[in-house]
């Protein structure tokens, strides 16, 4: 004996049942589209009123958001540009240094791959910054901090002679 499968949406005995909850859900729908609210357009902005984009700071170093990374916090020293390996095409990019948490016992602390930044820029932040080694990356992986962070006097003081360098390239042109 074979039972014939029932393929059916609905598992009820009756097709009387079945046109009862198909109506059913059919009323609910509409009722729903009734209730919800039209659609807002979009106001539009006067021209006055446009916000800037916000842009990057004109002198090293400065703090951004380095995107791929889930918008870590990065801070910028420097700017290059880097030739592709396996293409003839340029890419500005920026030098900078991931800013991660980590404690004093960490293997990389010790070995001194990390530098341990003191004051924390980051006020409301209460455990400690390090920086990671210098990396290159293109400018479009970058965004501006959306936070107001603080510049160590001595992460300032090693990295000013970055802007003499770049004032210089611009010079020869």
């Amino acid at each position: 004996m074979s039972k014939k499968k029932n393929k059916s949406k609905f598992r009820c005995k009756s097709e009387a049942q079945k046109r009862a909850i198909a109506a059913n859900y059919a009323r609910m729908a509409a009722q729903k589209k009734r209730s919800a609210p039209p659609p807002q357009q979009p106001k539009p902005q006067p021209h006055s009123s446009v916000t800037p984009k916000k842009e990057f700071p004109d002198k090293f170093p400065f703090w951004a958001r380095f995107k791929p990374n889930k918008n870590r916090t990065t801070l910028v020293i420097d700017e290059e540009q880097v030739k592709r390996k396996n293409s003839d095409t340029v890419d500005d990019c920026f030098v900078h240094r991931e800013a991660i948490h980590c404690d004093d016992d960490n293997k990389y602390v010790l070995s001194g791959d990390y530098e341990k930044v003191f004051p924390n820029p980051d006020t409301s932040d209460n455990s400690p910054m390090c920086l990671k080694r210098p990396h290159k990356h293109p400018k479009r992986m970058f965004a501006p901090h959306n936070k107001n962070l603080t510049m160590p006097e001595d992460l300032r003081q090693r990295y000013e002679k970055n802007n003499v360098k770049n004032k210089g390239d611009d010079k020869k042109e």
